[in-house]
């Protein structure tokens, strides 16, 4: 380990399992400290580093929520080889948290102002039956779903758009113009796979758009229907269940 005055900036690749965890960001409330990946993360390269550190990531995930590449960013005055920082890092983490990747990045560089795009997938395993080795990594939806009509609805909302249809009550976003540049629904097996990209996402979007995605699957409602309530720009145009997030995964960030 070698301590001097200069600074590194260390870019990280984190995958986890949030079912253990009250969402990625670090949280507080007057009783007692949240248990969160950003806290778990920060504690350890703490330990590692000798003295505090604060990781600053590319997105936000919820409570349950999953991720295969989350990227974040920390500084410290500690220089180590790439695969040191990986391995001891790896060693002191919980199980459900491991680094796929470390490596330097210029001082310049932010891993979240210089985002271009996010990525997420939601898997439903399509079945009467829970899966007992997924439970909690998937949704598990009993009806039968549509993924021709689904995909045709999907295809609307690509491009930039108003997405006030698709926020939730606590979003905090002053922009709810996004865009979507690629929207995919396909199916392997039993298992249904949304693929989504965008440059960023407004609070629960796309749980919210999945959800109703769900409606026009089990043909509850029409390609028409969605149309209407997205264009709407009115969340209360129609009453739906937001799905759960254990089938939510952040897949991958653009720089």
């Amino acid at each position: 380990m070698l301590y001097n005055k200069k600074l590194y900036r260390l870019l990280v690749c984190v995958e986890y399992n949030g079912n253990n965890y009250h969402g990625f960001q670090k949280q507080f409330n007057c009783y007692k400290h949240i248990k969160t990946i950003q806290g778990i993360i920060e504690k350890v390269l703490t330990k590692i580093s000798g003295s505090k550190v604060k990781i600053f990531y590319s997105s936000r995930t919820d409570k349950g929520v999953h991720s295969i590449g989350q990227i974040f960013h920390f500084n410290t005055n500690i220089y180590k080889r790439e695969e040191e920082w990986l391995n001891i890092s790896n060693y002191n983490l919980p199980n459900d948290i491991v680094f796929r990747w470390i490596r330097y990045i210029s001082w310049n560089f932010h891993a979240r102002y210089n985002i271009i795009a996010r990525r997420y997938i939601y898997i439903i395993l399509n079945s009467y039956f829970y899966s007992s080795f997924l439970y909690n990594l998937v949704l598990t939806f009993k009806k039968k779903l549509n993924v021709n009509l689904m995909l045709k609805a999907s295809k609307i909302l690509l491009g930039i758009n108003d997405f006030s249809s698709f926020r939730s009550s606590g979003c905090q976003s002053n922009n709810v113009i996004k865009y979507i540049f690629y929207f995919n629904i396909f199916k392997k097996g039993s298992f249904i796979i949304f693929d989504i990209k965008a440059n960023s996402f407004l609070y629960h979007m796309v749980r919210n758009i999945i959800s109703c995605l769900l409606l026009v699957g089990i043909k509850k409602y029409s390609i028409n229907w969605f149309n209407e309530f997205f264009i709407s720009r009115n969340r209360n145009y129609c009453k739906f269940n937001l799905i759960k997030p254990n089938g939510l995964y952040l897949y991958k960030v653009y720089y």
